[in-house]
């Protein structure tokens, strides 16, 4: 969809368990911060990054704008869950003109729904050679119809306009620092719902996964809530402890998969470092635990760093921005064209 021209946008996320919005204002160059607000959903709301109960996530939204004194009402709203599916493909190289023809020619030969069923788009991300004639590398982007309704009924019950729909994993590349622009640096956000991995080389997105490791997992096998999560004293010392480290060891098992398989791809390059972020990143310890069981450096960055007055507007809030990632990420990408 064509993004339009506007000096404001917001960024959206549909979190398990709560909504959250940025609003910026500026270029993408130098975007400016106006809002970043919360508002916690009832349990059934949103369920594995879905909308289950559009009304009540409708009201939801509705509140948000007012408390959160958000006035832009046209959004970039990102999703998170298995109806979104991210390919990787190379296609002939042809003119401009005639590229979209051959995208949407080829596109069904990589994606196991029909094309008829899914919202596509694509992102051209750099130039290979097979078989001795230059390819055009692809990132296809297919969301399924059926899984848009919840959210486009959502949206309308709260008066908000989608200018487009991005896939969250991929809001990442926007919010890391400009030192990372031409390194290979991978991105985990761990969320209350479902967690995304990204890996952008030479600032490109190369991977591009959603795993299954959720902060709603670790606080019910606590017995607790989400809001009560990040404080792991809630329990008995021991016992919490147990299953922290059981939550942690998978969540560093499917980052080190998802790592590994992006290294044995043909010319990948060496990762540097993790940017870790989103609310699962607040948790006491854990950025050390992957960093000791990853041989990487990990680094908790505000996403607003980049910001014209990001730091500033952030800095009472302490690691509470790093929430906002995937929000920063899509309203700055909310600002592109201008």
């Amino acid at each position: 969809m064509d993004l339009g021209v506007t000096n404001k946008a917001v960024g959206l996320e549909i979190d398990t368990g709560v909504v959250r919005a940025v609003e910026v204002s500026g270029t993408v160059r130098k975007p400016k911060l106006l809002n970043m607000a919360s508002i916690s959903l009832a349990d059934g709301a949103v369920e594995e990054g879905m909308v289950v109960q559009p009304k009540e996530v409708g009201e939801g939204l509705r509140e948000l704008w007012s408390s959160g004194e958000i006035k832009h009402r046209n959004v970039l709203l990102g999703l998170s869950n298995q109806g979104v599916l991210v390919r990787y493909a190379t296609m002939p190289k042809v003119s401009p003109e005639k590229l979209e023809n051959v995208i949407k020619y080829h596109a069904q030969d990589h994606l196991p729904i029909a094309i008829e069923n899914v919202v596509m788009d694509y992102q051209v991300i750099g130039e290979t050679t097979e078989q001795d004639k230059t390819v055009l590398e692809v990132l296809l982007v297919a969301a399924r119809r059926d899984m848009l309704d919840g959210f486009l009924e959502a949206l309308s019950i709260a008066n908000l306009e989608p200018v487009d729909i991005d896939v969250s994993t991929l809001a990442l590349q926007h919010t890391l620092p400009s030192v990372a622009n031409d390194r290979t640096v991978a991105v985990v956000n761990v969320a209350n719902g479902l967690s995304n991995i990204l890996v952008s080389a030479q600032n490109n997105p190369r991977l591009a996964r959603l795993v299954s490791v959720k902060l709603k997992d670790l606080a019910d096998n606590l017995g607790i809530s989400l809001d009560e999560v990040l404080d792991r004293n809630s329990r008995a010392e021991v016992e919490t402890e147990q299953i922290f480290n059981a939550w942690t060891n998978n969540l560093i098992s499917e980052t080190r998969s998802s790592l590994t398989y992006y290294q044995n791809q043909a010319n990948a390059s060496e990762l540097e470092a993790i940017v870790f972020n989103g609310r699962g990143a607040r948790l006491k310890g854990l950025s050390a635990k992957l960093e000791e069981a990853l041989g990487l450096p990990v680094r908790i960055v505000n996403p607003f760093n980049n910001f014209t007055n990001g730091s500033q507007k952030t800095e009472e809030s302490g690691l509470e921005a790093i929430e906002y990632a995937i929000c920063a990420g899509l309203a700055r990408r909310g600002l592109e064209g201008l």
